[in-house]
């Protein structure tokens, strides 16, 4: 990386929390150098990008590389070489930076085959969990990451931090694609999870936990977890509705929701026709928002046709559904992901932040969901070939 500084100007600019006037960021040497009126004193050379709202590129907290979308998630990855899904990921990470989506964190991959991205050059950021941990037969059971007894758990937390995984991703709850364990069925007993959760954080990692039925959810929060993925509140029964005190517990824990939202498309059903677990969940997640949680965008990408891995930036339709202010989802796709994933330097413009940066064709004030429209990308100041 050179020296090289540049300033860019822009019709508006969106730097993570808050929109700024003058629209003008100065980049140095891949990092940001100064934003707004501190930016009109660079005798840097300056690039118009005219009518765009410029702001940090999407932090996407959720996705899995090695899944293509194409059939089950069995499907995907069966009869399918480590080589293979290596290259798959890889194709994947670069669809995803080309979308703007310039950080993301991998949730579950076959193998280890994620964590050699990292380095590459022409990557988005990368953080890899390697293989989900689950149970015998339970949720993702395919991609390698069972485990049967205490031992054998507290080994598998040990096994990803030795290979260098950034996060431990564990199973809580079964999932809605693997139909041999229910969504709303806990996986493992609240004492094991703490257990796993206390042994990862002694060895300085954070857990990311699946969760989609409320005992999960609640399990969760009381055992530390760093973030919670999905977070559906899903019941056994249709007519049940999820205790408001765990609703509660998750908006008050200030633990980072990420409710895997954003599709490219519209469901293979009609609203009248969802599945009880939908309404509920935006129900319910609109309410932790309501009471003041912490609520990040992780889309899930991969895991079907209508989640492709750049499809992060189409979260903000169930984003201000659940009743955020643009501001709020904005903050929500960039500055807020970024902070529940560690990552000071990424997700807002600011002096001494990488200069990973979206332009949006279009006036993000006046028109929200301009935000699908992807004008040009920047990873470390350097822009990336769509």
């Amino acid at each position: 990386m050179t020296d090289s500084a540049v300033v860019y100007d822009a019709a508006r600019l969106f730097d993570g929390e808050r929109f700024v006037e003058p629209a003008r960021v100065a980049v140095r040497g891949g990092r940001i150098e100064a934003v707004g009126e501190a930016a009109t004193g660079s005798s840097a050379p300056v690039e118009d990008l005219g009518d765009v709202t410029l702001m940090p590129g999407f932090v996407d907290c959720h996705q899995h590389l090695v899944f293509d979308g194409n059939g089950t998630l069995e499907e995907q990855v069966t009869g399918r070489t480590d080589e293979e899904l290596t290259e798959r990921a890889r194709a994947n990470a670069r669809w995803a930076l080309a979308g703007g989506v310039t950080t993301l964190r991998d949730l579950g991959d076959r193998g280890y085959v994620t964590l050699g991205l990292r380095d590459e050059p022409g990557m988005p950021t990368i953080q890899c969990a390697g293989p989900p941990i689950t149970v015998t037969e339970g949720h993702c059971w395919y991609l390698g990451g069972e485990v049967t007894d205490r031992a054998s758990m507290i080994a598998a937390v040990r096994e990803r931090v030795e290979r260098g995984c950034d996060v431990v991703k564990i199973m809580a709850t079964g999932g809605q694609l693997t139909p041999a364990t229910p969504a709303w069925r806990s996986q493992f007993g609240a004492d094991d999870l703490g257990a796993m959760v206390d042994e990862a954080h002694r060895l300085d990692r954070p857990v990311a936990a699946h969760c989609h039925g409320v005992e999960g959810i609640s399990n969760a929060v009381d055992a530390g977890v760093d973030t919670i993925e999905h977070c559906s509140f899903d019941c056994e029964h249709d007519h049940d509705e999820p205790d408001p005190d765990v609703i509660r517990k998750v908006a008050e824990s200030g633990i980072a929701l990420s409710a895997t939202f954003g599709r490219c498309g519209d469901p293979p059903f009609p609203p009248d026709q969802w599945p009880a677990w939908i309404p509920r969940m935006i129900a319910s997640v609109a309410k932790v928002r309501e009471l003041g949680g912490n609520i990040v965008v992780g889309t899930d990408a991969g895991i079907g046709p209508l989640k492709p891995h750049d499809v992060a930036p189409h979260a903000i339709e169930p984003l201000l559904l659940i009743g955020m202010s643009p501001v709020e989802a904005f903050a929500a796709m960039t500055s807020r992901g970024a902070d529940a994933l560690g990552l000071v330097h990424k997700g807002r413009l600011a002096p001494g932040a990488d200069a990973d940066m979206v332009a949006i064709d279009g006036d993000l004030v006046e028109d929200p969901d301009a935000i699908r429209r992807i004008a040009g990308v920047w990873k470390a100041g350097s822009a990336v070939e769509r």
